[in-house]
C-alpha cells in the first residue's frame, strides 16, 4: 500500500547523524512500535513518550524569564515530577541535564535532557514519540530546525476500534474518524514546510509485512545502518509503561497479520460513518473505501455528539492511570499560578 503523499527521497547527508528524530503519527497508529523498534537501534535512544511541549507549552510563560537563577531548575524540576518521566528508565540524571545546557529555553532543556539520556546508555543519538506533539510541530522545528520527522501512518479503521476500547481518545467511531482527520492535517501542515530529506511516511502495515525492509529504508533515510537487534525489540527487559493491551502486543515480534481489523468488528453503520468522515484522508494515504458514496445523516451525527461526553466521561473515570497523571499535572499548574506574578493571571 502506497500513499498518494508518499515522498521519494534520497540517501540523508550526514548533518542527518546530528539531528534529533521525532516520531509523529495519530496514537494507536504504530507510534510505540516503532518508538521500540528505534530504540533497540545501537545508536539511537527514544524514550518513553514525555508530554512535555503538550504539557509545559502553555504553562512556560509562569516560569519567567529562564535565564534568571533557578527558572530553568524549577521547570526541570516540574517536568521530571510528571507521571510520564517518572517511568522513562533509566531515570534521568538532573545534574548531568543541568551542566549539559546549551540553550536556556525549553527547546535547551529538552535537548539536553533527551542528549544526556541518551549518552547514560552509551547512545550518540536521540528520539521523541509523544503523539499529541504534532499539534506543536511549529515549535518543534524552531527548536529543532534540523530535526528528523518519521511518521507512521495506520488505516483509520483500525486505529478507531484502538482508540474506542483505549483509556484515552474518542469514544464512538464519529468522533475517531473526526481526530484521525485532523491529525493528519497536522501531519500534512509538516511535511509541507520541511524539505524532503527532513520527512518520511511509513505504512504500519508495510512495517509489518515487511519489517526489515522498511527498517532499512528508515535508516537510510537517517544516514543509520540497518541492524538486525531492531527487531530484536520484544527482548528488551526494560518495561514501557503503556496500557495493558499495548504492552502486550510490544512484548512479541511484529504481528504482520494485524491489520484490517475492522473488517471483522466495526458494523456496516459504523464503517459507513467513518468513511464518510474521514474518506478523504483514507483515500490520499492509499487506502480504499468499502461503501459506496458514503454519507452521515445529521441525526446520526446529533446521537454521535450526545452520546460522546457521558462516553468521554465513563472512560475517565475508569482510567486510574490518568488519575495519577491528571492529579500530578494539576499540582504544577496549581503551584505555579500560586507564585506567578499577577499579570500572568
Amino acid at each position: 500500500m502506497r500513499a498518494a503523499t508518499q515522498t521519494v527521497h534520497t540517501t540523508a547527508p550526514a548533518r542527518a547523524l546530528e539531528s534529533p528524530i521525532f516520531i509523529v503519527g495519530a496514537a494507536r497508529s504504530g507510534t510505540s512500535l516503532l518508538s521500540r523498534l528505534m530504540n533497540s537501534h545501537p545508536r539511537i535512544a527514544v524514550p518513553f513518550e514525555s508530554h512535555i511541549y503538550s504539557t509545559f507549552l502553555p504553562w512556560l510563560k509562569y516560569y519567567g524569564d529562564l535565564s534568571k537563577p533557578g527558572h530553568m531548575e524549577k521547570l526541570l524540576d516540574d517536568i521530571l515530577s510528571t507521571e510520564m518521566l517518572r517511568h522513562w528508565s533509566p531515570q534521568p540524571d538532573r545534574a548531568a541535564t543541568l551542566a549539559s545546557l546549551q540553550r536556556e529555553s525549553l527547546h535547551g532543556l529538552v535537548e539536553s535532557l533527551l542528549s544526556t539520556w541518551a549518552r547514560a546508555q552509551s547512545k550518540e543519538r536521540w528520539g521523541e514519540k509523544t503523539p499529541s506533539h504534532v499539534m506543536y510541530w511549529r515549535q518543534l522545528l524552531e527548536g529543532f530546525p534540523e530535526a528528523r520527522f518519521l511518521h507512521i501512518v495506520r488505516d483509520g479503521r483500525d486505529v478507531s476500534l484502538s482508540w474506542i476500547d483505549a483509556r484515552f481518545g474518542p469514544k464512538n467511531i464519529y468522533y475517531s474518524a473526526i481526530q484521525w482527520k485532523q491529525y493528519l492535517s497536522l501531519v500534512d501542515e509538516l511535511r509541507a514546510a520541511v524539505p524532503a530529506h527532513q520527512f518520511l511516511d511509513i505504512h504500519y502495515a508495510s512495517l509489518l509485512s515487511n519489517p526489515e525492509g522498511t527498517l532499512q529504508r528508515i535508516c537510510t533515510f537517517l544516514g543509520e545502518s540497518f541492524h538486525p537487534a531492531m527487531l530484536e525489540y520484544h527482548r528488551d527487559p526494560v518495561p514501557y509503561p503503556t496500557d495493558a493491551r499495548n504492552v502486550l502486543a510490544l512484548e512479541k515480534p511484529i504481528q504482520r497479520h494485524n491489520t484490517e481489523k475492522w473488517k471483522a468488528v466495526l458494523s456496516p453503520d459504523e464503517v459507513r460513518v467513518f468513511e464518510a468522515t474521514a474518506g478523504s484522508a483514507l483515500q490520499q494515504y492509499g487506502y480504499e473505501l468499502s461503501t459506496p458514496n458514503p454519507e452521515i445523516h445529521s441525526a446520526e451525527r446529533l446521537r454521535y455528539r450526545a452520546l460522546h461526553s457521558p462516553q468521554r466521561l465513563l472512560a475517565m473515570l475508569r482510567n486510574r492511570q490518568g488519575h495519577r497523571e491528571y492529579l500530578r499535572w494539576g499540582l504544577i499548574y496549581l503551584g505555579l499560578r500560586l507564585r506567578a506574578p499577577a499579570y500572568t493571571w
